[in-house]
């Protein structure tokens, strides 16, 4: 009974102590989560070793006293219950040799000894069961222990990924963010650019008013083939060239009706042809001039003077008066020419910042509206990519929550 009690208190002990670890075990490991992923590997590698080398230690140890006790079950050095039972033999033995003349009670004794002997038996056997329950124990116990750490480094490798996984979440929100706000400055410019566009839009009218207010036509044609609201079609570079505008009085205006349709610089050169054609006419009335004063002086010698002198003067005045007419058209029309070739290379100027700024702003708008459709595309990429992410990280917080309610 007291072998019993013994091995019983050995057991209990050993439960206490393994409990102990294992609690102990258990306590380290949930401080191992508050360890960055690298320490908690390289602890818990380090643990598991340990835990490997101690164990093996044990099972030797045990191995060991099993292998004494199989060669040498009756060996003095033996201890336990096992040596006090064989002492208590030899007692027995030399009581019986001291005290023959007690029969009945040698007979006594020898039935107690073989009973001793019996519960002997039957506590090695015991013993040894307990042994190999003990072993098996220790084995089940290797396994689970050595199952707890690969769950355990599961759980770290599943915090690793959850950790990426938010990290990635938040990297995609941060550029859902980013895109959004390029998308708003996006916005922002075509808003502003649709502002310059109406406000430039209002100074042409408003320059329109002011000139037909006071008196000044536009004068050219700048028609453009307008086929949808985002996309102009303009004419070639060549008749771009030949079209021209500008800005003229309504005088000015009628002389250049006057010259005929079409452009304002055909007109203005049909109108220095007819300049050179009239001072063509006036260089050839002067020399008709010329001939005609050598005629004159001609009939001076053949006619009478005083005849000569009044058909002399009236010629000359005649003469002098178309002249004078034909040299102050001429000199208006040099004038308007001047002045219309001024206001021409102004004005054409003007038309050509005008129209470059058009285009420019055209140009402009198209490209934004380009960008702010390429974006708002990227935007529905990215909202679709992310309740995506959404999605997968909600069923790897399922499994996590479902993997830690398991263990």
């Amino acid at each position: 009974m007291e072998s019993q009690n013994r091995l019983r208190s050995r057991n209990q002990s050993h439960k206490t102590e393994t409990q102990q670890q294992s609690s102990g075990i258990m306590n380290k490991e949930e401080g191992l989560d508050l360890i960055s992923a690298e320490e908690a590997e390289v602890r818990i590698s380090a643990k598991r070793q340990a835990r490997f080398e101690a164990r093996n230690m044990r099972m030797k140890e045990i191995e060991k006293k099993r292998k004494e006790e199989e060669k040498d079950p009756t060996s003095g050095n033996t201890s336990g219950p096992d040596s006090t039972l064989i002492k208590e033999e030899k007692r027995n033995q030399q009581r019986n040799y001291s005290s023959p003349r007690k029969s009945s009670s040698d007979c006594s004794s020898e039935g107690e000894s073989e009973n001793y002997n019996s519960n002997v038996r039957d506590l090695k056997i015991e013993l040894k069961e307990l042994e190999e329950k003990f072993r098996k124990t220790m084995v089940t116990n290797a396994g689970l222990d050595n199952e707890k750490s690969s769950l355990v480094y599961q759980i770290d490798l599943l915090k690793d990924r959850l950790e990426e996984r938010d990290e990635l979440h938040s990297l995609v929100k941060k550029e859902l963010r980013e895109k959004h706000r390029q998308v708003e400055l996006l916005k922002k410019s075509h808003d502003d650019a649709e502002r310059s566009v109406r406000l430039l839009q209002a100074q042409l009218d408003e320059q329109c008013l002011l000139l037909t207010e006071r008196g000044f036509v536009k004068v050219g044609s700048t028609e453009l083939i307008d086929t949808n609201d985002d996309d102009t079609i303009f004419p070639p570079k060549e008749e771009q060239e030949k079209r021209t505008r500008g800005i003229v009085s309504n005088e000015t205006a009628h002389i250049l009706s006057a010259c005929g349709s079409g452009p304002l610089d055909l007109q203005i050169k049909r109108l220095a042809e007819e300049r050179n054609d009239l001072q063509d006419t006036v260089g050839r009335l002067k020399l008709d001039l010329e001939e005609q004063k050598t005629n004159n002086l001609k009939l001076e010698r053949l006619t009478s003077e005083e005849d000569a002198e009044k058909e002399a003067k009236r010629l000359i005045d005649e003469y002098k008066f178309k002249f004078q007419k034909c040299e102050q058209d001429s000199a208006t029309l040099a004038t308007n020419v001047a002045r219309l070739e001024t206001q021409v290379v102004r004005f054409k100027t003007a038309a050509e910042t005008a129209e470059r700024s058009e285009h420019e702003l055209k140009a402009e708008r198209r490209k934004l509206q380009r960008e702010l459709r390429e974006s708002s595309t990227r935007i529905d990429e990215l909202e679709t990519s992310n309740k995506h992410l959404e999605a997968r990280l909600a069923k790897l917080k399922t499994a996590k929550s479902n993997l830690l309610k398991e263990l």
